[in-house]
């Protein structure tokens, strides 16, 4: 057996961007392959993004992607510029696979780059995610439509007619896709329409080995449903990586069975997150609804609730809220579809058969293809509009975010109405700028606003995805780990500090193998 070692490209000294490569011997993987939210702002926002028609070359020019050559899809090299030019690149040859953690974009968002045949394991719920974040036009996570160069150079998608779309291979190591999942996961929007680009399947396979070393995946609590950390056993014993995780949701108790299980393996090396560190307390799920519910008795008119779009847990409590006062709630589209195939990789998703659910339908001038698959599906009555909805403020409570504020000039918010933030503070100045216009149209119809700020980073209304350091130090001790990595996090020097006497704490570096 070779050398077993740990190298951080992402995800260090910085909250996200996840991309950490495990190598034993000639085995190897990464451990998720996430954006880098932080260095993606520094260079570019909304209306400035890389140039797609010039493939790899920004993402790796940037920083964005670490620098090695034989990692990506050969389709997006654009003869116009070689992204590897002066840049200090590496080839690392046969990647065995890639563990996804969980389906928020700084765990996934680069997935669009990386070679076709590289296999993703995940668990059933993180694909569903990620395939209709896809289908409802997200970047290539789980299927790619191939790019060829046009006449003068830029890349472009290949024409769809003789060009269909293919799957990548995932791989489950402890569950087997359903029947319906696989029909799913068999198609794309586009390939159930006559004149849509064709798709060609790549069944989902189970196992429990990657590269041949054995791998374990747990199920963690998270604000995102699906949420693993895993464990991987190497010639330097077994490393485990945690993903993101707290201990304060309504899955709570995934995480501390989780410590339990792999305190059992005796683990070399953990990789965790460090997100709170410096936070000593947390809230819970349970005190978010309760505030939320007291909010929503005594409002008067229209509910608007602004969470997180793929965290359903607070849409679950919403979905409560609403029974207990007599409201429907109302979701976008693209909310029905996700709960719709969620429901195909766990039990316990709220049905859209549910009376208390009803959908928004948006004024617009075409519909998307899985837009269409959900209005045919269910009958006329489950859909509302924006006139119905302002004939009965009372009784809805809306799930918008800022991206659907203009909808408030066509319901006209009656007075007694309120805006429930339920979401991350801002973090950066786009950010600010869009709480500032939010406040624009909040005032023009006198809503009434609930939730955090920039000035007071506190909000009663949301409880974050993450552990505090409490409960991250609590992990440790059961865990008992040889040596901790921490990552996801502004301040992992914090781990040198508190587990002083404990065990070794080996801070990565940006590209910088550990030897285990």
């Amino acid at each position: 057996m070779g050398l077993s070692r740990i190298t951080c490209y992402d995800g260090v000294g910085c909250i996200g961007g996840n991309k950490i490569l495990l190598e034993d011997g000639d085995s190897k993987l990464w451990l998720d392959f996430g954006l880098d939210f932080g260095r993606m702002g520094a260079y570019y926002e909304e209306y400035l993004k890389p140039k797609s028609c010039i493939g790899l070359y920004e993402p790796i020019e940037m920083g964005l992607l670490p620098p090695i050559k034989d990692l990506y899809r050969t389709d997006l090299l654009c003869e116009l510029a070689d992204p590897f030019a002066g840049v200090h690149a590496q080839e690392i040859g046969k990647v065995d696979g890639i563990l996804l953690s969980h389906a928020h974009m700084d765990h996934i968002g680069s997935l669009h780059y990386v070679r076709q045949d590289i296999p993703i394991y995940c668990s059933a719920m993180t694909l569903a995610i990620a395939k209709v974040t896809q289908d409802t036009g997200g970047d290539q996570y789980c299927y790619t439509s191939p790019y060829e160069p046009s006449d003068t150079g830029e890349l472009r998608a290949a024409y769809y007619g003789r060009n269909p779309s293919v799957a990548k291979q995932f791989v489950f190591v402890d569950e087997t896709p359903s029947a319906e999942f696989n029909r799913f996961w068999g198609m794309t929007p586009s390939s159930m329409t006559e004149k849509g680009r064709k798709h060609e399947a790549v069944p989902i396979t189970t196992t429990s080995k990657c590269g041949g070393l054995e791998i374990k995946r747990f199920p963690v609590d998270h604000s995102i449903y699906g949420a693993s950390a895993w464990a991987i056993k190497t010639g330097g014993g077994w490393v485990v990586y945690t993903g993101d995780l707290r201990c304060h949701g309504t899955q709570a108790s995934l995480t501390w069975k989780f410590a339990e299980d792999v305190a059992a393996l005796k683990p070399r090396a953990l990789i965790i997150e460090g997100t709170r560190i410096k936070d000593e307390t947390t809230a819970t799920e349970d005190e978010v609804k309760t505030l939320a519910l007291d909010a929503v008795k005594k409002a008067k008119g229209l509910v608007i609730a602004d969470f997180g779009p793929r965290n359903i847990e607070r849409l679950v409590s919403f979905l409560e809220i609403a029974k207990e006062t007599g409201r429907k709630l109302i979701l976008l589209p693209k909310d029905a579809y996700l709960l719709e195939k969620m429901a195909l990789a766990e039990s316990g998703i709220p049905s859209l058969d549910d009376k208390s659910i009803l959908i928004y339908n948006k004024y617009e001038a075409a519909s998307q293809n899985w837009k269409k698959m959900i209005k045919e599906k269910y009958p006329e009555g489950k859909f509302v509009t924006a006139a119905q909805v302002a004939k009965n403020q009372d009784k809805a409570i809306c799930c918008f975010s800022f991206f659907d504020i203009n909808e408030l000039a066509y319901i006209k918010p009656i007075p007694g109405s309120i805006w429930i933030y339920s979401s991350c503070e801002p973090f950066n100045e786009e950010m600010q700028i869009d709480f500032e216009r939010l406040s624009h149209w909040l005032d023009k119809y006198d809503i009434e606003y609930l939730g955090g700020n920039a000035e007071d980073q506190g909000n009663p209304f949301h409880v974050s995805g993450h552990a505090c350091q409490s409960d991250l130090l609590k992990l440790i001790d059961i865990i008992s780990p040889e040596m901790v990595i921490p990552v996801h996090t502004e301040h992992a020097d914090l781990y040198t500090s508190l587990l002083k006497g404990k065990c070794e704490v080996t801070l990565p570096a940006r590209g910088m193998p550990i030897d285990l």
